[in-house]
């Protein structure tokens, strides 16, 4: 198998669309359809079902895609190993980062401009598909790390894991509501309103949902937002209330009334999860470095873990 047709099968399968994949291969589609085209004839199997509207996997797609992606990550870890033997960090940074990382968001970025100005000739690549999905992606090798709203044991036992931040979750009640009482009743809230949240596949939703599965109530759900800055915003406009980082909420108090929550368990982290015992690729090793000389220490511990 040639190395550039595996690189062009692997970006169709992820576009799902030639078209875009030869721009992100940067190259004219004829030539990229023209190379997956020989690599199946080579191989005598279709890889690929086109039809004027769509492209999906075949069986034998399905099978190579992870494959071609680990011969690809393996090669560019060897490239950006010699590299690193050269003193130049090269290759691709693959990072999950969630729409809100809350308190932990100054280090994330100071760590990410500080990396892109030591290390220009990383490619750094960025996604937000959740972060149950993103632990996943880690654990598969398709993400170098990844900055996920998740405990430990909401993630997968091989992961390497560790909190940066977590702070407690508080009710955003709109302005214009009476409140249900102090510390926030989930029952009188869940009967009176639906409730606004984040994406069912985002963090915050796994502990909100765990908080209410601690609570025993059952509640309405009106939105489903990519961001708990969004999910406040909600809030300000009267759709509903929410449960969100303290941070989130008080971000805007002139437009959300805020109320502590009994359950001292209710609270959302930002982790960094990797593989064990750490990444393969020396861009992702040297991110790690820098992030750890721009990190402190946590002010308080981690709260316990029973019931998460």
């Amino acid at each position: 198998m040639d190395v550039r047709q595996l690189g062009y099968f692997v970006a169709v399968a992820e576009e799902l669309n030639f078209t875009r994949a030869a721009a992100r291969c940067h190259v004219v589609q004829s030539a990229l359809s023209y190379q997956v085209a020989r690599l199946e004839h080579e191989q005598g199997l279709t890889l690929l079902e086109r039809t004027c509207r769509s492209v999906r996997l075949t069986a034998a797609g399905e099978l190579l895609l992870p494959r071609a992606r680990a011969v690809l990550d393996q090669l560019d870890t060897a490239r950006a190993e010699l590299a690193e033997l050269a003193g130049v960090i090269t290759g691709r940074l693959r990072l999950g980062i969630i729409g809100s990382t809350g308190q932990a968001a100054p280090l994330v970025e100071r760590t990410l401009a500080a990396f892109h100005h030591r290390h220009p000739a990383v490619e750094i690549a960025i996604r937000d598909t959740g972060s149950r999905h993103m632990a996943e992606q880690v654990r598969a090798g398709e993400l170098d790390m990844a900055f996920v709203g998740l405990f430990a044991d909401q993630l997968p036992a091989d992961l390497a894991h560790r909190i940066l931040t977590d702070e407690p979750l508080v009710a955003a009640i709109p302005r214009d509501r009476p409140l249900a009482g102090a510390p926030a009743d989930l029952a009188a809230l869940a009967a009176e309103s639906a409730f606004v949240e984040m994406r069912a596949e985002s963090g915050l939703r796994c502990q909100v949902d765990a908080a209410f599965a601690r609570a025993r109530v059952t509640r309405r759900i009106a939105f489903e937002l990519s961001t708990s800055d969004a999910v406040v915003r909600f809030v300000a406009l009267g759709f509903g209330p929410a449960l969100v980082p303290r941070s989130a909420a008080t971000a805007r108090p002139d437009d959300v009334a805020v109320q502590e929550l009994a359950d001292p368990a209710a609270r959302h982290p930002i982790s960094l999860v990797h593989r064990h015992p750490g990444p393969m690729a020396p861009s992702a090793r040297a991110f790690l470095t820098l992030l750890a000389t721009f990190e402190t220490p946590r002010s308080t511990p981690p709260p316990p873990q029973a019931g998460h």
